[in-house]
């Protein structure tokens, strides 16, 4: 299985996903700025990956800061850096206030080695939750067919989880049982479909194609897709669903043409704080990763940019929300 971070007695490693898929690389992560920059860069990305990379990071930090017992504002501070390095996906500052409760002014010096253990309990809760997840997504799914043309968006895999991963868990499933054919959008601006996920289910053999964005629509009329998986990367208490932009519109297309639309998350995505979603913050990431690919321009330099990086799917149009506690349907109303 892939691994998208690496822990191991204080030595943390990830791979590089912005080189994907010509270059499968891991590196080391020294400090937490290093693992912002990550998270920001997007060399780790994916919901559940980045809230235990967040927790990583906040390990890091403690163990850098505790030569500091005078000043215990400075771990504050980089708590708060770290929470921050992407605003949308609520697992990173459900991470970071996990390490909240367990450090102080008083205890942080003498218990650091608590974050690291609770690093490593995050990353098995989820890889737990994502074997759950794929049972649940088997049993809503499955009625017996004989083959299924599943359409799914951005990379909800092992690079974006620690395990097999949530909508692409639930696929890969399937895929042990019946044949799948899944068409994956390649998810502009920053290419996650095309470079990440075709990468994924090609390694695990599973029959693939890739189209554009633009294709969707098509694609579902004239290769009659059977239903459309996603992640999230926060969901309200009433089900609305932020995910990697481009999701809204294929749940509009999903309700067009009277097909499933399955949202995938463990219950660490969900964000019991907000009750609908206007209420989420979605990040606006820079112009650069719409003007250029790969470094290579394609839009005038003096081209004004809205690029959000998130858009959110109402809970009207969303069929089914699977987690590792089960099959959610409408009406939704989370609770702790």
């Amino acid at each position: 299985m892939i691994e998208a971070i690496v822990i191991n007695n204080k030595q943390v490693k990830i791979i590089d996903q912005t080189l994907l898929p010509q270059e499968e690389k891991y590196f080391e992560i020294k400090d937490y700025q290093q693992m912002i920059e990550a998270i920001k860069k997007l060399r780790i990305r994916g919901a559940p990956a980045i809230g235990i990379a967040g927790l990583v990071a906040s390990a890091l930090a403690c163990d850098e800061f505790q030569n500091y017992p005078q000043d215990f504002s400075k771990l504050e501070k980089a708590l708060t850096e770290i929470e921050n390095a992407r605003p949308t996906a609520v697992n990173l500052s459900y991470a970071v206030n996990i390490a909240r409760k367990y450090v102080s002014s008083k205890l942080f010096l003498s218990e650091t080695d608590v974050l690291w253990k609770k690093a490593l309990e995050l990353a098995k809760q989820e890889k737990e939750a994502s074997n759950l997840m794929a049972e649940h997504g088997v049993e809503e799914i499955f009625q017996g067919q004989s083959e299924l043309r599943i359409l799914t968006h951005c990379n909800t895999g092992s690079l974006a989880t620690y395990g097999e991963g949530t909508a692409l868990a639930v696929i890969k499933a399937l895929s042990r049982i019946i044949k799948v054919t899944v068409w994956v959008d390649e998810t502009r601006p920053l290419l996650q479909g095309a470079r990440l996920t075709m990468w994924e289910l090609i390694k695990e053999g599973i029959e693939c194609y890739l189209i554009s964005d633009s294709m969707a629509a098509h694609t579902i009329k004239t290769k009659q897709i059977d239903l459309i998986i996603t992640g999230a990367d926060r969901i309200t208490r009433n089900g609305d669903s932020a995910n990697k932009i481009g999701t809204l519109v294929l749940s509009i297309l999903a309700n067009y043409y009277n097909i499933p639309f399955y949202i995938v998350a463990p219950t660490s995505t969900i964000d019991y704080n907000l009750e609908e979603g206007s209420q989420i913050n979605i990040e606006e990431r820079d112009s650069t990763e719409l003007k250029y690919i790969k470094g290579v321009q394609i839009a005038p330099s003096s081209s004004k940019v809205f690029n959000p990086a998130f858009d959110v799917v109402d809970n009207q149009l969303i069929t089914a929300i699977i987690s590792e506690k089960g099959v959610h349907k409408a009406p939704y109303d989370f609770k702790l």
